[in-house]
């Protein structure tokens, strides 16, 4: 007699996919690469969430039940959360970089994103202008962009942003 985890550990993180292992049911996780990945990875999907693809959308349905100690105990989601803006960590870390490291990260940033569509980079623009409006119009200005579209982007909420940039074709 010996526990499972004992011979799983040889096998490694991806042991339920080899084919003997494998649930009956298609199962999709976020668990992706590791040692012993025996299907397709996930391809091309995109490996994080929230994104716009459609792709690892949450199921409320699905969400982990109330566990009721003293009263009913939830998951805290910060997006329920009015007083979380997303953005003002990244506006105070913008405020206290000095000007050549606020210059590296804009050239960084566009460099990084020469091969991300315009749509997204519209996107990524106006995230930074809601963090610091002189972060948005820097990046905005080095990656080529429209401002004014910019500063429009940035007075959406979230899932108008989004559907405001799902074409490529912006």
């Amino acid at each position: 007699f010996s526990y499972g985890d004992a011979h799983r550990y040889r096998l490694g993180v991806n042991y339920n996919l080899i084919p003997v292992n494998r649930a009956k049911v298609e199962v999709s996780d976020y668990h992706r690469d590791g040692f012993m990945r025996v299907d397709g990875n996930y391809g091309r999907t995109p490996a994080y969430t929230p994104n716009s693809y459609g792709a690892w959308t949450a199921q409320p349905e699905v969400m982990e039940p109330p566990l009721d100690l003293e009263g009913a105990m939830y998951h805290h989601d910060p997006k329920d959360d009015p007083t979380d803006d997303c953005f003002r960590a990244g506006g105070n870390l913008w405020r206290v970089l000095t000007e050549d490291k606020k210059q590296l990260l804009i050239e960084n940033t566009v460099e990084d994103m020469t091969c991300v569509t315009k749509n997204i980079k519209y996107r990524h623009a106006a995230h930074c202008y809601l963090a610091d409006v002189e972060y948005g119009k820097r990046f905005a200005k080095a990656a080529d962009l429209d401002l004014e579209k910019v500063i429009s982007l940035s007075k959406l909420d979230n899932d108008a942003l989004n559907q405001a940039t799902l074409s490529e074709d912006m």
